[in-house]
């Protein structure tokens, strides 16, 4: 089976381009995949992948674990001489030391091949076949062209003769395994039911070199098991069916092709060519250069290599005596019908109606004949009919055509010129908000500006205001305590008129005793009256000045209360506007903050707006 490694794969449509079945490439828009259903498991698209990206498995790894419990022989197709450098009796000497039970020669069963076709063209004269030995051609006649089938051989392949023989001559019932250059025979095995395993000599020899097996050189022992092929050996050729059938009969008609891109349209020519124009043989391989070339065969296949090793491996054949070169005590004993086989319908393609492929081509956009007919290749296919179907087929998108994909190139275009100008006017009208901005910014700017400097103005005030009321603070205090001492003298003062209130009183009643004791002295006692009443008079005296002295001090301690409570008072309201004076400075400095924050935000708008216009202005 095909397989894709889609990391691979780059959708370059190479596979396509060499794929005969259009159905056979499923492509999402992404990778390339395989329709299995379609493929007819040429390998064309596995030779032609430049990224690695097409692969195929094959029965190897089976086959080696099958070996450890049951006996499988081995049928080696005569490709393997062009397949192995030189080393081919090598490689099966170590197969069979390794496990292989018996091996036998490919090319001794298209020898059989041969002599069947003659004994078929004897027994049905008349009659003009189309050659099988080819898998895929078989694969493309069941699944997509089943109008051949009953113009293919019913002669088994070359390997298919080999198995009928080593079954029923050799009676050899061991599980079959072939060594061939092909991917398509795994099919063909399956169908018929003989053969368990196809092994490619491709990954045979990359097991041989991935396990380090070291090969011998110089001549191998090594021999096939029964009868050894002689001009079977030239069949992987092209033309080698050919060059056998005339080695046989030099007169019969044979004709050839080979090659995807030429067989299978030829196959159209020959179902519409009248019948007695027709070879007798169509002898035709899918492989240009015959089974050598096949995907399974080496890498790096050189043509003139292989039919240097074909042409030598013929020249032995033509000089065998004919009786062994045509095995004819073998030969004698084969019974036709034991070689040949039936073939199967297995057509699977729906063909759509010509108004469905004229909605695939809408779809398309292609509209005119012309348009439908422009068959560029580009996709991979042969033409813009065969691109359509598989559309149709669900295994294609129009985006894969290029000239799809240049129109909507062009209406993107004309969206992307649509958009450019829609962005040319946003561009214009950006610039213009830009501009307006700008002009609103710019005063706001010079206004932070300006509130900087008289925030810095007031700032240098205030403090001056905090110095005068710290000052009048402290000088109202010192009011205060001015105010206090003479409160404090008051006080003295007080104290000493409390003392000559109380010497009045006591000169007041001296003078009321001397009074008395003069008035008893009588006339002795006149002078002392007249003293005692000066006294008495001064007693009064300071009584009275005393009582203005009261007054006096009650009228200084009433104006000194309303000082100290004024005082207080001018403190209170100092303190509060000192209060005041400090959170204005506060309000002031975070004012300034922000009209310093402000500004950058402003300045920072402007850059903006500077490198909005720039890039505005490389839009445009």
């Amino acid at each position: 089976m095909i397989h894709v490694a889609e990391n691979k794969c780059i959708g370059c449509n190479a596979c396509i381009r060499t794929c005969p079945i259009p159905n056979a490439n499923r492509y999402d828009g992404k990778v390339v995949n395989v329709n299995n259903k379609e493929c007819i498991m040429c390998g064309e698209c596995v030779k032609n992948c430049q990224h690695g990206a097409r692969y195929y498995d094959d029965d190897l790894e089976a086959m080696l674990t099958q070996m450890k419990t049951k006996k499988i022989s081995l049928i080696v197709a005569p490709a393997i001489k062009t397949a192995m450098d030189g080393k081919w009796r090598h490689v099966l000497k170590w197969l069979k030391d390794n496990g292989i039970h018996e091996v036998y020669d490919g090319s001794f069963g298209a020898d059989i091949c041969t002599y069947m076709h003659i004994k078929y063209l004897e027994q049905n004269p008349g009659a003009k076949i189309i050659s099988q030995p080819c898998a895929a051609i078989v694969n493309y006649a069941e699944k997509h062209k089943p109008e051949l089938l009953p113009k293919l051989s019913p002669v088994h392949s070359p390997l298919m003769c080999c198995a009928v023989y080593i079954r029923k001559y050799l009676n050899n019932n061991d599980v079959l395994a072939a060594l061939t250059p092909c991917t398509a025979k795994g099919e063909e095995f399956k169908n018929t039911g003989i053969v368990s395993f196809n092994i490619t000599f491709k990954r045979l020899s990359e097991y041989i070199k991935k396990n380090n097996v070291a090969l011998p050189t110089g001549r191998s022992e090594f021999e096939f098991s029964a009868t050894r092929g002689f001009d079977g050996a030239f069949y992987p050729i092209p033309g080698g069916l050919k060059e056998c059938l005339r080695a046989y009969d030099p007169n019969l008609l044979v004709t050839t092709s080979e090659g995807v891109h030429k067989v299978y349209e030829d196959f159209d020519v020959y179902l519409t060519t009248p019948y007695i124009n027709l070879p007798t043989v169509y002898d035709v391989l899918s492989c240009e250069f015959g089974c050598n070339s096949g995907a399974g065969a080496k890498e790096g296949f050189n043509t003139f290599s292989a039919y240097d090793i074909m042409t030598s491996a013929k020249k032995w054949a033509d000089n065998r005596t004919k009786s062994e070169r045509f095995h004819k005590k073998i030969f004698k004993t084969l019974r036709l019908e034991d070689f040949l086989r039936k073939y199967t319908n297995r057509f699977i393609s729906v063909n759509p109606t010509e108004e469905q492929i004229d909605e695939v081509f809408r779809s398309m956009e292609k509209f005119t004949d012309e348009d439908r007919h422009i068959d560029c290749h580009a996709c991979g296919f042969k033409s813009c009919r065969h691109m359509a179907l598989t559309i149709f087929a669900g295994n294609n998108t129009p985006s894969n055509c290029v000239v799809y994909e240049k129109k909507q190139m062009a209406k993107m275009k004309k969206e992307i010129e649509s958009k450019h100008a829609e962005l040319l006017l946003s561009v214009d009208q950006i610039h213009q908000r830009l501009d307006d901005l700008s002009h609103t910014i710019t005063p706001i700017s010079e206004e932070v500006a300006d509130n900087a400097r008289m925030n810095t103005v007031i700032k240098e005030d205030m403090v001056g205001l905090s110095n005068d009321v710290s000052n009048i603070l402290t000088s109202a205090n010192n009011i205060g305590e001015s105010v206090t001492q003479i409160s404090i003298s008051i006080d003295e003062y007080n104290k000493i008129l409390d003392k000559i209130k109380t010497i009045s009183d006591q000169t007041n009643i001296l003078a009321i005793n001397a009074t008395i004791e003069a008035a008893r002295a009588g006339e002795h006692g006149k002078g002392f009256a007249v003293v005692a009443g000066e006294v008495r008079g001064l007693a009064v005296q300071s009584a009275e000045t005393l009582k203005e002295a009261e007054e006096h001090t009650n009228a200084i301690l009433a104006n000194v209360d309303g000082i100290m409570t004024a005082s207080s008072e001018i403190t209170r309201e100092v303190s509060n506007t000192q209060t005041g004076v400090s959170r204005t400075n506060e309000a002031v400095d975070a004012l300034e903050n922000n009209s310093h924050l402000i500004k950058q935000s402003v300045d920072n708008v402007t850059d903006l707006i500077n490198q909005l216009t720039e890039l505005a202005s490389r839009m445009v």
